[in-house]
């Protein structure tokens, strides 16, 4: 079995706008293609520390949106996700963990566990207008192409992208019955890539882009908002993706059409990024966290089961750490430092999908 906690020997080096990044996170798809190599497998004694903790949680009667780290104690198996945290921020930006214990809890006791499992990397956030702070990523027979969809409701290949959080954690319920592969890429790793091959479209990538807020909004607000795709703060390198919400704020009133010059960064930065990735099956009881100011991930298109128990189905959490990986201001406006807030919803924790 391999160890995750690159973070003990990573190098990083002061970053700065169009130089080459010394950084841990900058990985290769070939040194990552192993996922035994890299990932933690959950112990029975870390099992049964999960199961002790979901059982204190219910005695003390602490409802699922407000479990914090606090209410959710652990043992030995605290100092591991101490060393996920550590990965997380200062090594790859990732950590696949294998054998959640599914099997020992009902459909709550897995929330509470999970939901009590990420406290103690950070903190929950609403993840959209209904206030989910547990995100249930299931084909609900959504349109991808709409600009208010979005693609976790679908069955669709999504384009890469990066979620409005410092983590996600997505839980492995069900798998499909063909297909929706997890795809991974770096941002460090595009970005040095193609400040090699096209310094000018990095240039421009260090500009605005306006993004689709997906129809998440309090009334009063504009239905977009903008950012650069590479940032730079304190000497950290942080990015965030050019997904499907670049391309529908392009139909927004008010937006301005790309230039020639963003059209094409654009196109080269998504050809860059499924030239370096990597796909990664994902079993029932994974986990996976990302960093996401320095990872990019989508899944393939897939085909479901036709019964309705069976269907794909991942448990998704999005984390804030307030001691995490510096960014930006910008990056903690709008969506990024809150979630998905909209005036007037209250935060809940829904045990099964509901279209949003």
């Amino acid at each position: 079995m391999g160890d995750f906690r690159s973070f003990k020997t990573a190098r990083r080096e002061a970053a700065a706008p169009m130089k080459p990044l010394a950084d841990p996170a900058g990985w290769t798809a070939d040194e990552l293609r192993d996922v035994s190599r890299w990932s933690y497998r959950i112990t029975p004694a870390d099992a049964a520390e999960l199961q002790a903790a979901v059982a204190a949680v219910r005695r003390k009667g602490v409802a699922m949106v407000d479990v914090r780290k606090e209410d959710f104690p652990l043992g030995a198996f605290a100092d591991v996700l101490v060393d996920v945290r550590r990965e997380l921020m200062d090594g790859r930006g990732i950590v696949m963990m294998q054998d959640f214990p599914l099997d020992r809890f009902d459909r709550e006791g897995n929330a509470i566990a999970y939901i009590g499992l990420g406290a103690h990397l950070g903190q929950t956030m609403s993840q959209n207008k209904l206030g989910h702070i547990l995100g249930h990523v299931k084909d609900l027979g959504g349109d991808y192409q709409d600009p208010n969809t979005r693609g976790y409701m679908t069955n669709a290949e999504m384009r890469f992208h990066t979620d409005a959080c410092d983590y996600v954690g997505l839980l492995c319920l069900q798998t499909p019955m063909s297909g929706g592969a997890s795809r991974i890429a770096s941002s460090v790793t595009v970005y040095n890539t193609m400040l090699a091959r096209r310094p000018e479209l990095v240039e421009a990538l260090c500009g605005d882009y306006y993004r689709s807020r997906s129809g998440e909004v309090s009334p009063g607000d504009l239905p977009y908002f903008k950012q650069p795709i590479f940032s730079f703060h304190e000497g950290y390198f942080s990015a965030t993706g050019a997904g499907a919400v670049i391309d529908k704020a392009q139909r927004l009133p008010g937006v301005p059409k790309f230039t020639a010059v963003q059209k094409e960064a654009i196109e080269v930065y998504r050809q860059t990024v499924d030239e370096i990735a990597l796909d990664i099956d994902f079993k029932r009881g994974d986990i996976q966290f990302l960093n996401n100011f320095v990872m990019l991930h989508t899944r393939r298109e897939y085909h479901d089961w036709p019964e309705v128990e069976r269907k794909r189905h991942l448990l998704r959490l999005w984390l804030y750490d307030p001691a995490g990986r510096p960014i930006p201001k910008a990056q903690r406006e709008g969506r990024f430092g809150r979630g998905v807030s909209v005036k007037g919803v209250q935060r809940v924790a829904p045990l099964e999908a509901e279209a949003a």
